[in-house]
């Protein structure tokens, strides 16, 4: 089983396990998504990040693969012209240019460091992990990929989580921020089902933890900062435009606006930043 590897010491600079996680989830503006996220976690220290995102800010980082980006931009938006919002999206993820998810979280020393985006606007901020009060229900369990895991709720940033950990895996970690329990959380749901994490696959590991490239210019912010600009794109879009293109920046229909409006009843995956 995966727990024996706890037991041997192994460097504070490389992972113990890798986990696989999906993320379902419902936008503000209501719109249903998926992303794919890994985890990798040792003792100490413990990264959540989209693996191919990495993969393409590592290759921006370097000047063959800043060229690179650049030419297939350039094809990219030759073929998406007059296409669907849909046939677009599908032909931007294609391309191995587009950037679904900007997020990484890192764990570490009491402390998380989070890079993120929002209309191409980056930034990156540090927050203390903070105690969780978990409510754990021994005898409520669920069997995941081979796993006998035990329930626990609490809330956190404004949420009410569910959560499901096994005991058999003994890191403090799981998807996203979440965290705090005496196991590796393996699936965690919030109350209104607007936002689930699941595993899908784990596996040990000796895996170094990968460098956060930066090929954009991340503004230093709060974590409180970032949330207010995230709800500011969805209630505010084409003050958004503006802020990240200039005034002069053309005007969008009422139509576009409609539709990248945040919907009521959904929310961002924190939501005590009002």
């Amino acid at each position: 089983m995966l727990a024996i590897i706890f037991a041997m010491p192994l460097s504070a600079q490389k992972a113990q396990i890798k986990v696989s996680y999906g993320y379902h989830f419902f936008d503000p503006r209501g719109i249903e998504k998926y992303h794919d996220f890994l985890l990798l976690a040792g003792r100490d220290k413990s990264m959540f990040y989209n693996n191919h995102t990495q993969w393409l800010d590592s290759t921006r980082c370097t000047k063959g693969g800043e060229a690179w980006y650049i030419q297939t931009g350039m094809l990219v938006m030759g073929q998406v012209m007059g296409k669907s919002r849909e046939e677009a999206e599908a032909i931007l993820e294609s391309s191995g240019t587009g950037r679904p998810v900007g997020m990484y979280v890192i764990k570490g020393n009491g402390k998380f460091k989070i890079w993120d985006e929002v209309y191409n606007e980056y930034r990156k901020y540090s927050e203390d992990t903070e105690e969780r009060n978990w409510n754990i229900l021994t005898d409520s369990t669920k069997n995941i990929l081979g796993y006998e895991c035990i329930f626990a709720e609490s809330y956190y940033h404004g949420r009410h989580w569910k959560a499901w950990f096994a005991p058999e895996i003994p890191v403090n970690a799981g998807p996203w921020k979440l965290l705090g329990l005496p196991g590796l959380i393996m699936e965690a749901v919030d109350s209104t089902g607007q936002h689930h994490f699941t595993t899908t696959g784990l596996e040990s590991s000796d895996m170094p933890f990968p460098k956060v490239y930066e090929p954009y210019g991340y503004e230093k912010t709060t974590r409180k900062e970032f949330l207010k600009l995230c709800r500011y794109r969805y209630d505010n879009f084409q003050g958004m435009r503006d802020l990240h293109f200039g005034t002069n920046a053309p005007r969008v229909s009422q139509e576009k606006i409609d539709y990248e409006t945040g919907k009521p009843g959904f929310d961002l995956l924190e939501t005590d930043y009002r």
